[in-house]
């Protein structure tokens, strides 16, 4: 007689849940969506719960998608620089990841539809371009990190087209950019063997990581700079709360760095990405903070 498990099995496929959130850097889509949210709550609160909702969705499935691509394409660099990774440590396969960024594209184009016609071009461009990231870093990592910031600063923008406000958060985009151009850099310091494998220019390949460090903490104190020229300039309703969570975005980046710079070790590099998640939540508090009619 053959006794029942214990327990049923699994749902077919079930088992893969952790290696889709970890290829899809799921958090990090999360705070996308968040910040975007936030955007158009800040510039328009009365949107409705579809906008909201749709915003939320594109971001959350670009971001996903981002992360897949990137790894499908960067399989070889990251047996070097991220053997964990859900490919090079066969968790997925490559198919899975090629077909998982498709869909996810799809369904951010889609959702962009009944948000009119500026939404829908600026998501369909950030699409292409993000399908092509890797193959454009083989021309210049340089100017991909460029591109990338662009792309991540441009979720304020997607948020404020949404809203019907493209220029009224002018300052937070140039400050993202700057915050996310910094946060490049500072992974090629961390890739740059994987990069000098696939012969890809990066600022630590190309001018060392001193050179590296100094511009990426040249970009922190350039945004944290800002800081109180914003409060001064802009009319924001609460500038002190304003002032202390922009200025917590940087120093809790800038304070798992400093470790980071001083011992390149996987126990710093994994503080890095955790405080570095935590300071995009506070930007996310930033960005309503803003909350005021320019």
């Amino acid at each position: 007689m053959v006794s029942p498990s214990s327990s049923p099995p699994l749902l077919p496929g079930i088992h893969l849940i952790p290696a889709f959130v970890h290829l899809f850097r799921l958090p990090v889509g999360i705070v996308a969506a968040a910040a975007g949210s936030a955007t158009v709550y800040t510039l328009n609160p009365e949107t409705s719960i579809l906008h909201f909702l749709l915003t939320a969705l594109i971001l959350v499935c670009m971001t996903s998608a981002a992360c897949a691509i990137n790894d499908y394409w960067d399989v070889e660099k990251d047996r070097i620089d991220h053997p964990d990774r859900p490919l090079p440590s066969r968790q997925l396969s490559l198919s899975q990841a090629w077909w998982s960024a498709a869909l996810l594209f799809a369904v951010a184009i889609l959702a962009a539809l009944p948000l009119g016609y500026a939404p829908f071009l600026l998501v369909v461009v950030s699409t292409v371009v993000l399908w092509n990231y890797s193959h454009l870093l083989l021309c210049n990592g340089i100017f991909g990190n460029l591109i990338v910031a662009s792309i991540i600063s441009g979720l304020i923008w997607l948020g404020s087209l949404i809203a019907d406000r493209p220029f009224a958060l002018l300052y937070p985009i140039g400050f993202l950019f700057c915050y996310a151009l910094a946060k490049e850099i500072i992974w090629d310091i961390h890739d740059a063997e994987g990069d000098r494998s696939q012969g890809i220019v990066t600022i630590p390949n190309q001018w060392g990581d001193a050179a590296a460090f100094t511009l990426a903490w040249g970009l922190l104190f350039l945004a944290l700079g800002s800081i109180p020229i914003a409060c001064f300039l802009l009319p924001i309703p609460h500038p002190l709360l304003f002032a202390l969570l922009s200025s917590l975005t940087i120093l809790s980046l800038g304070a798992a760095l400093l470790p980071y710079q001083w011992q390149r070790s996987d126990r710093t590099y994994q503080t890095l990405i955790q405080w570095e998640r935590f300071s995009m939540v506070c930007g996310v508090f930033t960005l309503l903070a803003m909350q005021v009619d320019y």
